[in-house]
């Protein structure tokens, strides 16, 4: 299957036009046609639907859009890991999941950098769901997860743990109802059952954002409320700018550490896995601190 016509495919789904995608490939638009009519031939069937705004995918070209994505995806990394010089022992590649890339990446690539000067190293940021897609599909070695899913050749250990804390602008108490200006932040289905077993009168939420950081500069600069990391907020609690409220119930997320089983075992998959329990982020709330300070604690 020509990887060019797959181009063409992904380019005419995203910008929902012939034209538009041939300016976007620096190809003629007869030439997107041509590449698209080619594809549709091989698979014996049309991806899209012609409307006359545009075009849009079909049935057929909704199923197959994963599948092209997967094979661009595993194309490009085919000719970085080709392309790597010879001193560079092999490549690992890493998912961090958008909440947590600030915490993380910087440390691990310095690690990494320190102790695996021979390992290149790919990082990629996504929502959890989407970095096992990319795991299963062997287009990441390793990444970090709320969720773990039975997927077949995929191993799992917890990496760490921290609490969710409900925070305000302004100091108060938890109320019954939602209060005004609260954020619902999407931290995933393990939060989202928590959520509602606490709060079972507040099944909808006026405002809901995908990230942390959102919620935050919205709450710092206009107000408002959220259940956010108590790693994001620790700084801001202690400078007074943000204040616990009192009596809501702490939330626990939990991240696991997924590694598909055919890499689990390699070298540099190893020393990956040590950076990442090396950094600092980690030290403070990795499972192992976590299990060590309730034995000191007497728990």
């Amino acid at each position: 299957m020509n990887i060019e016509n797959l181009r063409a495919f992904l380019e005419v789904t995203i910008t929902g036009s012939f034209q538009k995608a041939s300016e976007n490939l620096h190809i003629t638009q007869s030439s997107v046609s041509a590449r698209i009519k080619a594809l549709e031939s091989h698979l014996n069937r049309e991806l899209f639907t012609r409307k006359r705004d545009g075009v849009a995918l079909n049935n057929g070209g909704k199923v197959f859009y994963p599948y092209a994505l997967s094979v661009i995806k595993t194309w490009q990394q085919a000719q970085q890991e080709v392309a790597l010089p010879p001193n560079i022992d092999g490549i690992v590649s890493l998912g961090i999941p958008v909440h947590y890339w600030s915490k993380l990446y910087s440390d691990w690539l310095d690690w990494m950098n320190l102790n695996a000067a021979g390992v290149a190293t790919r990082i990629q940021s996504d929502y959890s769901s989407f970095l096992l897609h990319e795991l299963r599909e062997g287009l990441l070695d390793l990444a970090l997860v709320f969720e773990p899913q039975q997927i077949p050749n995929v191993h799992y250990e917890t990496l760490f743990s921290e609490p969710l804390i409900l925070v305000s602008s302004e100091p108060r108490e938890v109320g019954t109802g939602q209060a005004d200006g609260y954020i619902y932040v999407n931290w995933g289905h393990q939060f989202q059952e928590q959520h509602n077993r606490e709060y079972p009168d507040v099944p909808h939420h006026r405002i809901t954002l995908a990230l942390e950081s959102q919620a935050l500069e919205q709450i710092l600069q206009r107000g408002g409320s959220a259940y956010l990391a108590f790693s994001t907020v620790q700084p801001l609690l202690q400078q007074g700018r943000l204040y616990q409220v009192k009596g809501a119930t702490e939330f626990s997320l939990t991240i696991s550490l997924a590694v598909a089983n055919n890499r689990q075992n390699e070298a540099i998959v190893r020393q990956a896995i040590e950076g990442l329990k090396a950094t600092p982020f980690i030290q403070q709330y990795g499972a192992d601190q976590q299990t060590n300070n309730r034995s000191k604690n007497g728990a």
